[in-house]
């Protein structure tokens, strides 16, 4: 049963689904960093760039077939009038998911060998695209259940099967990579599995619980309601991976791999912030929007998410240099130029998510559909024409620059969905002090590693600081962050 929530609990509530959800991405992504030494030692930077180029596929044929259905199926299960109707939105998404995912997954086998020579430049590694159409299908329905979790504010539910899902793929990447030397093959397949185990036995328990039945008329809704975002989510990927593909026609596998290591280490502001955050505001914007002061409280929640993205941008950035030290060999030194402009594309990134949602909670994610394909093809053409002259500095260059006219363009658009006021003074303080502070703590000092590594983390300790001295003195902003501060130990 979907649990009542007042709009004068909800931001409360945001700020506790937030920790737990916060803290199982930081313990999930904990336990897949275990793997990044293993990779960079046991695959070297071609074969993780071979890694990073098969995972776009993963992410391409996910959206493809699934997206319509789950990205709305939060907002169905909302407006179901009741626990009946909850349940056959629910059974209905995983059935179709099922039965779809499986045509997929076998239409993908048979196109890997074409697929392979395009994409891969050798039909010889179709093997690597098979295993991972067979993982797709169960990648999708397992989202059914773990976002019925959020919309039931059951965080702990979803950090459980999630940590679950992450340890055993763990286990699996251990065995097939560290023990057997399977290379990029074991690393197919440990996704695979991991994912079959997981979704095979978290559905049959949700479908147990919902009953067995399918409602074409709910099933067409969720997609007359879905269908305009997935060019958009398509775009998205294309934004964030198409990259690797044009640095692999133009220079080679290795700095393939060089970026993709500095680019998973800037997308940790998406997978350890950014998602969990929306993960619990997509579950409360619509009770905080239809509130007392629900424009006056959206706005506030903005703010406070922007300055949050600012550190976790201004953090990776000026950690850049020891975390490619410390998890890769001398042959990725060059990824350590990547997190910095990866980590401010994601910072944008997710303020441009904040708008997106926003045209979902005022029923119009239309303009998605377009925004985010033109924004596909400028990123194209910015990044052949830097990469195709500069290699990978120019892939480096392009990234923020795209990111930050998503961001401007999400913006004009949802102001026309809601029209609210942002506090833009604000957050240009708070982009303009993580800016300052991160290019000094990168480039560091002419001493010692030790000296350099005090100064990063004061750096890293000062922005909150400034930022409350700042941005959020004033006592409204204060008595808020001090509600929100009280909030999060009560899980």
């Amino acid at each position: 049963m979907l649990r009542p929530v007042t709009s004068s609990s909800a931001l409360g509530a945001l700020a506790r689904q937030s920790s737990v959800y916060a803290l199982t991405m930081l313990v999930s992504r904990a336990m897949s960093f275990v793997m990044v030494p293993v990779y960079t030692h046991r695959l070297g930077a071609a074969d993780y760039g071979l890694a990073e180029l098969i995972d776009t596929v993963d992410l391409v044929a996910l959206v493809l077939f699934s997206s319509a259905i789950s990205d709305p199926f939060v907002r169905f299960l909302h407006d179901a009038p009741d626990d009946r109707g909850r349940d056959r939105v629910t059974s209905t998404a995983i059935l179709f998911l099922a039965g779809v995912g499986g045509l997929i997954a076998l239409a993908g086998a048979l196109a890997s060998p074409a697929l392979a020579a395009l994409l891969l430049h050798d039909a010889a590694r179709a093997p690597l695209l098979q295993l991972t159409f067979g993982a797709v299908a169960f990648q999708a329905m397992l989202e059914i259940p773990l976002t019925r979790f959020r919309a039931e504010d059951r965080p702990l539910a979803f950090a459980a099967w999630t940590l679950a899902r992450t340890g055993l793929g763990l286990v699996l990447n251990l065995t097939f990579i560290a023990a057997l030397d399977l290379g990029v093959r074991g690393l197919a397949l440990a996704t695979l599995l991991a994912s079959a185990v997981t979704a095979t036995a978290l559905c049959a328990l949700t479908l147990r619980r919902t009953g067995l039945a399918f409602d074409p008329s709910a099933l067409r809704r969720m997609h007359a309601f879905g269908w305009p975002l997935i060019p958009g989510a398509l775009a998205l990927i294309a934004l964030q991976h198409s990259r690797s593909y044009v640095l692999n026609h133009y220079c080679d596998l290795a700095d393939v791999g060089r970026w993709a290591l500095g680019f998973k280490f800037g997308a940790l502001i998406s997978s350890v912030l950014g998602n969990p955050l929306r993960n619990a505001w997509t579950a409360q914007m619509y009770v905080i929007w239809d509130g007392p002061h629900g424009r006056e409280r959206f706005v506030r929640t903005f703010t406070l998410f922007a300055g949050l993205f600012a550190w976790a941008a201004l953090a990776l950035s000026v950690a850049a240099p020891e975390l490619v030290a410390v998890f890769a060999t001398p042959a990725f030194a060059s990824a350590a130029l990547v997190i910095p402009a990866v980590a401010t594309a994601f910072a944008l990134r997710e303020v441009a998510e904040f708008f997106r949602n926003g045209l979902v909670l005022g029923g119009n994610p239309r303009p998605v559909a377009w925004i985010e394909p033109a924004l596909a093809l400028v990123d194209l053409g910015l990044g052949i024409a830097l990469v195709s002259r500069f290699g990978l500095l120019g892939a480096i260059v392009a990234t923020p620059i795209v990111f930050a006219l998503y961001a401007l363009a999400l913006h004009a658009a949802v102001r026309r969905v809601l029209p609210v006021s942002y506090e833009y003074r604000r957050v240009a303080i708070l982009a303009g002090l993580a800016l300052a502070l991160g290019v000094l703590g990168y480039r560091g000092l002419d001493a010692s590693r030790a000296v350099n590594l005090a100064l990063r983390a004061a750096i890293i300790g000062a922005y909150p600081a400034l930022a409350v001295l700042l941005v959020f003195r004033a006592p409204d902003e204060r008595a808020a962050l001090d509600a929100l501060r009280r909030r999060l130990p009560r899980w």
